[in-house]
């Protein structure tokens, strides 16, 4: 029996593609968590109030130190974006906590520090807090 080399081609094909698709639907197909971690000093209450397209998390006050964690599955248009407005000293701030363009490939578990310089999540591939972003004011 001969074999062509597209005859191996196309069952090769066949063999991956699934592969390829479980790969690449993998973001949305399991669920996100988003942490939310006071660390604005001993003493500053931080007020959260997180939203979705669909979805208001509702308000969550948090001491020093504390987190709120919220989970969701992205939907499968790619366009799953959380938005969180904190408050501390009587300010508001507002952070984009997930967007999906942004975030699908990144760690599955978004860990955000919250401090008054700027928030950073954490890296899952250094171990830090080292991945910064500016609030919108």
């Amino acid at each position: 029996m001969v074999i062509s080399s597209s005859h191996v081609l196309f069952f090769s094909l066949l063999v991956l593609a699934p592969l390829l698709c479980v790969f690449h639907l993998w973001p949305i197909t399991t669920y996100r968590h988003v942490y939310i971690r006071n660390d604005l000093g001993n003493g500053t209450l931080l007020t959260t109030h997180c939203k979705g397209l669909h979805n208001d998390l509702g308000v969550q006050k948090l001491n020093y130190q504390e987190e709120f964690k919220f989970q969701f599955k992205p939907n499968i248009w790619s366009s799953t974006a959380y938005f969180c407005g904190l408050t501390w000293d009587g300010k508001l701030h507002w952070l984009e906590a997930y967007k999906h363009s942004r975030d699908y490939l990144f760690c599955k578990d978004l860990k955000w520090s919250i401090t008054n310089l700027r928030p950073c999540v954490f890296n899952c591939d250094t171990k830090k807090y080292d991945v910064c972003a500016t609030y919108n004011l």
